[in-house]
């Protein structure tokens, strides 16, 4: 059954790639080091300072220690001096990087100019000799060339794409019951009590959260977290994912305009998605809603949120019909294949109050070859999603034709039939949409296994079109909808 291959995995074996790792691949501009000694009794208890050169321009260093070890009598330390000031000590592998580091090291400017690495020769034994090595890697990318792999299989994913930290504006309770900017901490685990596989963490205009998120993740190794920002600019928001780099929220009509901070997040391997477009962008949340619009090449955009999770229960507007959906098929209309995606726009941790629904509320959902970053991103760009409005609880909904899966496409010449296979792991009022409108002749539901589905036989006229379903509830509210399949619509 289709819907029994599709439940997100969670219970495989864990596979740890960390960005301490060496890596496996060089940049251009990329530089490599190595450093080499004699380890000897005479030396125990002393430490040996190990210099080398950072050229400019470098944004990321990876360091590997390695020596014969604890075992063969030799425990040696690796401590980083910048040229100005101590940057940490106690691992063997790690990175440090502008925004981030692995702890106990200290993010910042990879100064150019003479680095020193203490080596502590903390215990060599009597009869002990040897020799080390250490591997430097440094890097003019910001971003990692490695990525933590949660899980390794390919499968659907839950997770939610849109969040926030007391970094920026999240707020929380005090121990003492105050309104307190909250910790990312506790975002993190409302987000894992959720039972979410992801969670995308999209600070206003900070990179601040990075070096927390890198501490964190070692802990929650069943949830991958993905580094971003809410880039909030004076007429919209928008999403970028995957990225640590810098991103210019400075966006004007004239000179910097945010078609060209979509190339800035593309350049640096980034998605971007426009944020809650239908928000208003008066006084009552000023430069909320996607004012670009007029000024926007939609080529360049790769996602929409069309379900946002925050400010939905109309205390200073109603959203409207669909909340973001008619913005969305707005431009599916125009040609543009854009991801739909769904975004909790979390606030308060996890605390349930009346604006908010919380953390994974709605969920979004990806098809990926695997748990890690890349792979989420690649499920997003090539529309392999749907969103469950309600959060992860809610029901999983999947549509097909033959091979095709929603964000596919297909081609259907004239008189070809198509079967289009609509499969709900609960049982609600279903609908296919053809181009925006629902079909009127869909059959019902019906138990199938576990499940439930329908099939549509649809004849093609030959012309381009896109199909997508959704889940509604007896009041005919969002439950669950789809990306679509898109026929006869190539890129």
């Amino acid at each position: 059954m289709l819907a029994t291959s599709c439940l997100a995995i969670r219970w495989a074996t864990v596979l740890l790639l960390t960005a301490a790792c060496l890596p496996g691949f060089a940049q251009a501009g990329d530089t490599d080091i190595e450093l080499h000694g004699v380890i000897t009794p005479e030396k125990q208890g002393t430490h040996e300072m190990l210099a080398f050169t950072v050229p400019e321009g470098m944004e990321r260093m990876n360091v590997e220690l390695i020596s014969p070890g604890f075992q063969k009598g030799m425990y040696l330390t690796a401590g980083m001096w910048d040229p100005r000031r101590y940057r940490g000590e106690g691992r063997s592998v790690f990175t440090i990087s502008t925004v981030d580091a692995t702890g106990p090291y200290l993010p910042g400017p990879l100064l150019a100019g003479t680095w020193h690495l203490a080596i502590g020769y903390n215990y060599v034994a009597r009869d002990a000799k040897g020799e080390f090595t250490v591997k430097i890697h440094l890097s003019p990318q910001i971003d990692p060339e490695q990525y933590r792999v949660i899980n390794p299989k390919p499968g659907w994913y839950k997770g939610d794409l849109h969040s926030h930290t007391g970094l920026t504006d999240a707020m929380c309770k005090s121990q003492s019951g105050v309104n307190v900017p909250c910790p990312p901490s506790r975002l993190f685990a409302a987000a894992a009590a959720q039972g979410l596989d992801f969670l995308a963490v999209v600070d206003h205009n900070t990179p601040a959260t990075f070096n927390q998120m890198m501490q964190e993740q070692l802990y929650y190794d069943r949830m991958l977290l993905i580094g971003g920002e809410e880039v909030t600019t004076v007429k919209g928001h928008a999403n970028v994912w995957g990225t640590e780099g810098f991103l210019d929220y400075r966006v004007a009509e004239a000179g910097f305009t945010v078609n060209g901070l979509f190339d800035q997040a593309h350049r640096l391997h980034a998605l971007v998605s426009i944020n809650h477009a239908y928000w208003p962008i008066d006084a009552r949340c000023p430069g909320c809603g996607w004012g670009w619009a007029p000024q926007t090449d939609f080529a360049k955009v790769d996602a929409i949120e069309i379900i946002n999770g925050y400010h939905e229960h109309g205390s200073w507007f109603v959203p409207p019909p669909g909340n973001g959906v008619p913005f969305w098929e707005e431009q599916l209309a125009k040609g543009f294949r854009i991801t739909g995606v769904g975004g909790g726009d979390e606030h308060r941790a996890g605390e349930q109050l009346a604006l908010h629904d919380g953390v994974g509320i709605p969920t979004t959902v990806v098809y990926a070859r695997e748990l890690s970053q890349p792979a989420i991103l690649e499920g997003i760009k090539a529309g392999h999603v749907f969103v469950q409005v309600t959060g992860p609880q809610g029901p999983g909904l999947y549509l097909t034709a033959g091979q095709a899966m929603m964000g596919d496409a297909m081609p259907a010449p004239q008189q070809t039939q198509v079967a289009f296979r609509i499969t709900a792991t609960q049982l609600a009022d279903v609908r296919l949409l053809v181009d925006g409108a629902a079909v009127k002749s869909l059959p019902a539901l019906q138990k199938d296994g576990e499940d439930w589905s329908c099939v549509y036989n649809w004849e093609s006229d030959g012309k381009r079109h896109w199909f997508r379903a959704e889940l509604v509830d007896a009041h005919g509210d969002l439950v669950t909808l789809t990306n679509p399949i898109y026929v006869n619509w190539f890129k």
